[in-house]
């Protein structure tokens, strides 16, 4: 089976987006915007784990979970898992058309960990580069055993499969629901395995990076600052204790009871110290914090700079990060102002029409899901 990646005709029924995980399956249907609006409508979408050691029990926990969505009237486009292809950015060999897939397998043959006789290619194109410069395209290459293995499971849950996508098209897919996607955008999911990181703009995606940097390496520096500010909060304490003590050991040694006006004002000035004391506490990422998250601040500030030099585009408008199960205010805060570009974190329920919000822990589970529902192409 081939992987069909690029664009053709437009999307007019809706997809069902199958992301198979690690641990558990996410499931979204998403139909077309409706002529009155510009938002795509998501019908639904859920999450189910499963036992990834039992193929009983993720191919059950599979048919339970599309029980409740209609797998007979709509195609289904699923994932492949990410470590199972590869994306390749290669320059675009000079050829004819009919002959750029072959041109294509014999320069990555020596680049993947399997004989090029067993790969799946598909190639997309990177619209924009400046004609004075060597033109890049990107690869994706899948072993056909993988390919196969995916089919028969999507088939023997009882979808109708249309296509096999990857996930930096899914993130693509996301962004294109975005407005600021007219002037480019950032897009940066961070999961247990790592961060995967897109920029694309008016559709197309022109660059891609696999970041060093998890899910649980964010939230070891949330953490971190969050244990410098309860520090600071109990520090803070023991010095207004150690205040009112010394101020009563001046009162008792100048015999002065505390019922009395100076006494009294006494204890006006220390209440009056202690509110100075609270408004003058840190906040933000702690320096420790600050240390972690600077690598990820790297990666994005190098993955631009190569955006704007190498494909001439202008900076992007926005970065945005995937839903997280984490309350990242403090990171946000800490990107824009070391970047100096507008962050935010992604919230389905601003730019897709739903019966019900979705809390950030469902949104989470199934992003990639929701990207691959949003795929534009039809048969």
């Amino acid at each position: 089976m081939q992987l069909p990646f690029i664009f053709k005709r437009k999307n007019k029924k809706g997809f069902i987006g199958v992301d198979i995980q690690l641990h558990g399956i996410a499931v979204a249907h998403i139909l077309p915007a409706e002529q009155d609006s510009r938002k795509a409508v998501l019908k639904q979408c859920a999450f189910q784990t499963f036992d990834p050691d039992d193929p009983e029990d993720i191919l059950r926990t599979f048919k339970q979970l599309l029980s409740s969505f209609p797998v007979k009237q709509f195609a289904c486009n699923a994932s492949i898992s990410e470590t199972a292809y590869e994306l390749l950015l290669i320059d675009a060999p000079k050829v004819e058309s009919s002959e750029l897939k072959q041109a294509v397998r014999w320069r990555i043959k020596e680049q993947l960990p399997y004989h090029i006789d067993d790969a799946v290619i598909d190639v997309f194109e990177i619209p924009g580069q400046p004609s004075n410069r060597q033109q890049l395209m990107y690869v994706v290459s899948s072993q056909q055993l993988d390919i196969d293995s995916r089919v028969l499971l999507v088939k023997q849950a009882g979808l109708n499969l249309h296509s096999i996508d990857i996930f930096e098209l899914a993130q693509r897919n996301i962004a294109t629901i975005l407005p600021e996607d007219k002037e480019g955008i950032v897009m940066l999911r961070i999961n247990r395995t790592g961060g995967l990181l897109t920029i694309t703009r008016n559709g197309s995606l022109y660059l891609t990076r696999k970041i060093d940097f998890n899910i649980h390496r964010l939230r070891l520096a949330l953490e971190q600052s969050e244990v410098q500010l309860n520090d600071q909060a109990s520090i803070s304490a023991d010095d207004i204790e150690l205040d009112i003590d010394e101020t009563e050991e001046q009162r008792d040694s100048a015999g002065v009871s505390a019922g009395d006006g100076v006494g009294n004002a006494s204890g006006a000035s220390t209440e009056e110290n202690t509110g100075d004391s609270l408004d003058e506490e840190e906040t933000g990422l702690s320096a420790q914090s600050k240390l972690i998250v600077d690598e990820l601040v790297l990666e994005i500030q190098r993955s631009l700079d190569y955006y704007i030099s190498h494909f001439n585009q202008r900076a992007v408008s926005k970065i945005v990060f995937a839903p997280m199960d984490l309350d990242v205010t403090e990171l946000i805060a800490y990107i824009n102002d070391m970047l100096g570009v507008k962050a935010a974190v992604l919230d389905f329920n601003d730019y897709l029409n739903l019966k019900k919000p979705l809390d950030n822990t469902t949104q989470s589970h199934c992003f990639n899901a929701v990207g691959l529902a949003l795929r534009q192409e039809a048969d």
